[in-house]
């Protein structure tokens, strides 16, 4: 009995027993990438709103205090509770300034530094090049 090779190669052609997994193959790693930067944008976007809300809760915060030694240490004790407030925030990758002016009206500046390392940014920066270091934020308020 010959075989037949042009009978084998129409045979494969009608088969169709694999072709749902060579198409999840072919597909899979888009799908998985469109997940992945959804999941970094929005972790993202999360992260930058948290570290803006803190420096302008930290200015608000000051607000009760009587001088402008008062207003700082309530900046920074309210610095200093990140974490419990803002669940995205890693409290050692947080660094406040804390800036106050004695000109007429007297106002104080809070920056907030958050640093990536070690978070789904950082990875994000190593796959995609995104050169994200850091998350900074500021916020301004005159007495």
């Amino acid at each position: 009995m010959a075989l037949n090779p042009l009978r084998h190669i129409a045979s494969f052609r009608r088969g169709q027993s694999g072709a749902v997994a060579v198409e999840f193959v072919l597909i899979a790693p888009l799908l998985f990438a469109l997940v992945f930067g959804i999941i970094v944008t929005g972790y993202f976007i999360g992260v930058s709103h948290s570290v803006a809300q803190l420096a302008s809760d930290a200015a608000r915060a000051s607000v009760a205090g009587l001088d402008m030694r008062e207003r700082r240490e309530l900046a920074t004790d309210y610095l200093a509770q990140a974490s419990t407030t803002y669940p995205l925030l890693v409290q050692s990758s947080i660094t406040p300034e804390i800036v106050t002016s004695s000109s007429n009206p007297p106002a104080m500046t809070v920056n907030v530094t958050y640093t990536v390392d070690g978070t789904i940014l950082d990875v994000a920066n190593s796959l995609l090049r995104m050169n994200i270091a850091d998350i900074r934020e500021s916020a301004y308020i005159a007495y």
